[in-house]
């Protein structure tokens, strides 16, 4: 995964052009917004330009790639109370109907325009919005030995049920949040798919490239993930 996107100093419009151009340049690999690689450093440098953003509708619709970017990437990097993404979230609750209703449609407009992944139709609520944005930041690194395992234990019998009940009743905190911001239709969807992606990467019949052409709308990085996880268990059975 490339790293690196941002330079020092940067202004809030240079790094939202860097933004959009990733995601123009790379369509075919970047499936949600954290495929789009930023360095934790890199998201506190973009939130903190955020900060200081007027909550109006010209800058949320001229920025709304970067307030989304660090949306998604607040919740991976576990900074669920970060001030963007708590000025995102009271904002919504300060917002006329109206205001909210046209905000929700820019989301939705904006996931289909960069041709991003969402597992949901179009976003009618704030509950639908926040359960978006938890697609959209997919699997963190502090998670994925935890996700990865309960891949595994799917591929060996463990039944969809089952597996939704764990991440919803366990004691482990990078698995539970998920299944508790999630909806029953993104949980199952996330956890199907990325089971056959691990299935995949188990078997030795694939290169990496070949798991991204053969999911195509699935995450990048949740497939680097897999692929990582199955490389490291394959050279243990070996």
């Amino acid at each position: 995964m490339k790293e690196g996107l941002f330079e020092k100093n940067m202004s809030l419009s240079e790094m939202d052009a860097v933004l959009e151009h990733f995601l123009t340049e790379e369509s075919s690999t970047i499936r949600i917004l954290v495929d789009i690689p930023l360095t934790e450093e890199e998201y506190i440098q973009l939130s903190d330009k955020l900060i200081g953003m007027k909550r109006n509708m010209a800058n949320i619709q001229r920025y709304r790639i970067s307030m989304l970017m660090a949306w998604a990437y607040a919740l991976y990097y576990g900074k669920g109370e970060s001030k963007e993404y708590c000025e995102i979230m009271s904002g919504l609750d300060e917002m006329p109907q109206y205001f909210t209703r046209q905000f929700f449609r820019l989301c939705s407009r904006t996931f289909e325009e960069f041709g991003l992944n969402t597992y949901f139709p179009e976003i009618c609520s704030k509950q639908q919005l926040c359960g978006m944005m938890v697609a959209q930041a997919g699997i963190s690194e502090k998670m994925a030995p935890h996700f990865c395992r309960l891949l595994e234990e799917m591929n060996a019998g463990k039944s969809i049920s089952e597996a939704m009940e764990e991440m919803e009743a366990t004691n482990n905190e990078h698995l539970e949040d998920v299944a508790s911001s999630s909806s029953y239709y993104f949980l199952e969807n996330l956890l199907l798919s990325a089971k056959e992606v691990m299935r995949d990467c188990r078997s030795g019949h694939y290169t990496e490239p070949q798991i991204r052409e053969k999911y195509s709308i699935t995450s990048s990085r949740l497939i680097h993930t897999c692929w990582c996880w199955a490389q490291k268990q394959n050279m243990v059975c070996a």
